[in-house]
């Protein structure tokens, strides 16, 4: 399948540099608390048309971010295997008869398509809303890409398409081979494991997600040759597009200086600069 990928560069300027590595002694640890956590939230969703309802005027079609509301034999209906449990249908409210519908609790592993896929709803592992990852907007507080490491992100899934975590997997399997380092907080961190290979629970690699974000850093003498390794790998190996960001801290004078050796290497980067203002408290 075709897909799309843009080549971002994000500067920030921010405090001192801290220790960027994060501690994975634990990892099946991680695995058995993800579950835990999943097993004990409150009821969950699932989206459905009611045909009794239904006026199958078609102007839910084009709402959903994934086209799983369709029209077959007469009826609408939501894909139940595409859809991602966004819950954007519902929320628009666009169906003045009421007829889009929930249903009451599923089960791990389906729900892990909301927590990555619904911007109203905390993920689990981190309280944070939608895909459960501040990445990169938060350095200035975070500290999480530090002077002397290019800190990069893989999205899977937007615009337009979703990605299966089996997507997902193929991502972290090459990164870990790559010896990379995974950015803390990070929520894909939990759904791997096996951190010496980067594999991803087998029982959650059909599920689909709007999106889905895994950020790593590398030391900054091997970030050329880990894109241009990695963008051939994205082209040939990928069933979704994919957007690679790459980030570095500012000098003092705000320049980015590995943004210019991307250009000097035929790269066609678009700067994407966030300035945090002081709002969030930092580390004392």
């Amino acid at each position: 399948m075709p897909w799309r990928r843009w080549l971002f560069l994000e500067s920030i300027k921010g405090r001192k540099d801290l220790d960027p590595f994060y501690g994975l002694e634990s990892p099946r640890g991680l695995n058995f608390q993800i579950i835990e956590i999943f097993n004990h939230q409150p009821v969950r969703i699932i989206m459905y048309i009611d045909n009794e309802l239904c006026q199958k005027c078609l102007d839910c079609l084009p709402v959903c971010p994934v086209a799983a509301i369709k029209a077959r034999n007469h009826r609408i209906e939501i894909d139940y295997d595409e859809c991602v449990e966004c819950g954007v249908c519902r929320r628009l409210r666009i169906c003045k008869e009421k007829a889009i519908m929930q249903v009451k609790e599923i089960p791990y592993p389906r729900l892990l398509r909301q927590v990555f896929s619904d911007p109203t709803k905390n993920h689990p592992t981190t309280g944070v809303l939608g895909r459960g990852t501040e990445e990169m907007k938060t350095n200035d507080i975070t500290n999480i890409f530090t002077k002397g490491y290019i800190g990069f992100s893989v999205e899977l899934g937007r615009p337009g398409l979703g990605a299966r975590l089996s997507e997902l997997d193929k991502v972290t399997r090459k990164v870990t081979e790559m010896g990379v380092v995974f950015a803390k907080d990070n929520p894909v961190i939990p759904l791997i494991q096996d951190m010496k290979t980067g594999a991803l629970l087998p029982e959650i690699l059909g599920e689909k997600v709007l999106s889905a974000i895994a950020e790593f850093l590398v030391e900054e003498p091997r970030a050329l040759n880990l894109i241009r390794e990695l963008t051939a790998f994205l082209d040939s190996e990928l069933d979704t597009v994919a957007t690679l960001s790459v980030i570095e801290r500012a000098d003092e004078n705000g320049r980015s200086v590995f943004y210019e050796k991307l250009k000097d290497q035929g790269f066609h980067p678009y700067p994407n600069g966030k300035v945090n203002i002081g709002l969030a408290k930092g580390a004392s």
